[in-house]
């Protein structure tokens, strides 16, 4: 077995251990909770008793704590997240909708934002103490660090109550019944009502990328490298692209683990537009106990964290010779 192939085996070993403590922290979690999902079925006289009873039987809830882990573990292994206590329907069609329309939302934004906040930070860094850097730094350092729901609340008023350009809630009006996917997306009521939204995430992301850019360029400026390609005759702008080319791994790492984390930062966003999100879903469900249908929702979420944190690790160690397979840095 080689180096890497042994970096690797280390790597997936402690993604699959991460995994499995998130998983097993939400199981605990949602057990600790006071209540539990039936009891506004009982208040509002929808089930008795016995119904009850009948239906924690069916869900495994009467089971000893340690044989529900273990049915829990299980149906996450097999991906079989089983039945919606609430919704009556299996939990993997109530979250595939809803994962799709995060999925459209937040990764256009990701990559939109990625792609314009580098250029603009490397243009930023090359003509260092200009007023485009100074206003670009200061207005995305704003907009990040501002929580997402206050934007989202200040964009909802002036855009779409004031000048009212854009629907304020939604993913569509109530009046349309797409029929498959490709209609629902592919349309301008889809469109209008994805404009407001798309452009807070894509402000609320722009902050990190444009700065790692910027320090990326920043610090290439002056190294030997580029001083040879001055030497060579380079245009400014020819300089440029030398020194974002070589800035650029700090930025994919980034990106990576922001795609895995694309869901945690933004649940509020989906809660403030009413976006029929997975993030949306998860809160709405964290509010009824429906227990399967948030442990699958967590699950998911945090596959995808530990995932691209693994795709961020073997990609950083594969593009850089300097990063040692040991775990530190190159000797």
């Amino acid at each position: 077995m080689t180096k890497f192939q042994r970096f690797l085996l280390k790597r997936f070993a402690i993604s699959v251990l991460l995994t499995l403590i998130a998983v097993s922290v939400i199981f605990v979690v949602l057990r600790l909770l006071p209540g539990s999902p039936f009891e506004a079925l009982v208040t509002s006289g929808n089930l008795n008793q016995e119904q009850i009873t009948e239906i924690r039987s069916m869900y495994g809830l009467d089971e000893p704590m340690w044989k529900q882990y273990v049915n829990y573990l299980t149906s996450l292994l097999t991906f079989q997240f089983g039945y919606s206590i609430l919704r009556s329907q299996p939990v993997w069609t109530v979250l595939e909708p809803r994962l799709i329309n995060s999925l459209i939302l937040l990764v256009p934004a990701l990559v939109t934002t990625a792609i314009l906040s580098s250029l603009l930070g490397m243009y930023a860094g090359w003509n260092r103490g200009s007023r485009l850097e100074k206003f670009s730094i200061v207005s995305t350092t704003l907009l990040r660090s501002t929580p997402v729901f206050i934007t989202a609340i200040g964009f909802i008023i002036v855009f779409a109550y004031n000048f009212e350009i854009v629907p304020a809630l939604g993913m569509r009006s109530i009046r349309a019944t797409p029929d498959s996917y490709l209609e629902t997306f592919v349309s301008l009521d889809f469109l209008h009502h994805y404009i407001l939204p798309f452009t807070v995430a894509v402000l609320y992301y722009s902050g990190d990328f444009l700065l790692l850019a910027r320090n990326g360029v920043v610090e290439k400026r002056g190294s030997e490298f580029l001083k040879l390609h001055r030497a060579k005759g380079l245009t400014e702008m020819q300089q440029l692209a030398r020194a974002g080319r070589n800035s650029m791994l700090p930025i994919l790492t980034y990106f990576t683990l922001r795609l895995g984390m694309i869901f945690q930062g933004l649940i509020l966003l989906e809660v403030v537009f009413s976006w029929p999100g997975i993030g949306r879903e998860l809160v709405l469900a964290i509010q009824q106990q429906d227990y399967p249908l948030v442990q699958a929702a967590v699950f998911i979420m945090a596959l995808a964290v530990i995932l691209a944190n693994l795709a961020a690790d073997v990609l950083y160690a594969y593009f850089d010779p300097t990063v040692s397979t040991n775990g530190g840095g190159a000797t």
